[in-house]
């Protein structure tokens, strides 16, 4: 039952959206279920399902921001979701949630480049020596955790696609294309089809072309019959 799986989703974005502190105040571990079905949301290959749990991570990042309970949840959840987010990103059957993906990487790394994490992300202090402040630490956790998933990488290539995300992440388009053009380079060494990472793109620009179509034939007299105009399609244009 597919849409039994779509509407938990819906409520649970509902929920998120306008209850949020009344989800904070369940148990710890009922918490960890709903954050395990997010994460097994955004991971989906029903595109819909995926971009609402993409959307639930993001928005939930956004209302933890003036929460007290904050600093707990990105000790506890933090890296677990940048881990997992990664490997949608990296997943060829991703692709089409790219946009949203990207929304989420950038809110992400935005929070650790501005200081906003306070708590020390590194659990294992002695595994990255030198390292004094989550932002050097989220680099070489992300690099290495890379470089573990794509060993026909150099090095430099991931260390100059990790400085990009901290570079960039105040600039969404940008950010795409960054991400993008590391999953191309994944890609080109696993000798992958590069053509699904532009279909999104591909998709939009068909919509405005069907839109600007349709916009001209309702002010030609003639083409459309009335009865085939729909308030929808007059609120598209």
């Amino acid at each position: 039952f597919p849409e039994h799986r779509t509407n938990f989703y819906l409520l649970l974005e509902a929920i998120n959206n306008q209850c949020f502190p009344a989800l904070l105040q369940i148990p710890a571990d009922k918490f960890k279920l709903v954050m395990d079905s997010i994460v097994w949301a955004f991971k989906h290959t029903m595109r819909n399902v995926a971009d609402t749990g993409l959307m639930i991570v993001l928005t939930m990042l956004q209302n933890l921001d003036s929460k007290d309970v904050a600093q707990s949840f990105y000790q506890t959840y933090f890296l677990n979701i940048l881990q997992h987010i990664f490997s949608v990103v990296t997943d060829s059957t991703n692709a089409a949630q790219l946009a949203n993906q990207t929304k989420v990487l950038a809110f992400m790394f935005s929070l650790v480049e501005q200081k906003k994490i306070t708590v020390n992300l590194c659990a294992n202090p002695a595994d990255y020596p030198g390292v004094t402040d989550n932002e050097a630490f989220v680099k070489c956790y992300t690099q290495d955790l890379l470089k573990k998933a794509f060993p026909n990488l150099q090095d430099m290539q991931v260390t100059v696609f990790v400085d990009g995300m901290f570079a960039l992440n105040q600039d969404t388009a940008a950010f795409r294309e960054h991400l993008r053009d590391f999953i191309v380079q994944i890609k080109e060494c696993a000798g992958e089809d590069l053509s699904d990472l532009y279909l999104q793109e591909r998709q939009a620009q068909l919509k405005e072309a069907a839109q600007t179509k349709l916009k001209y034939q309702m002010t030609v007299p003639g083409i459309l019959n009335p009865h085939e105009v729909t308030e929808d399609m007059s609120e598209n244009i």
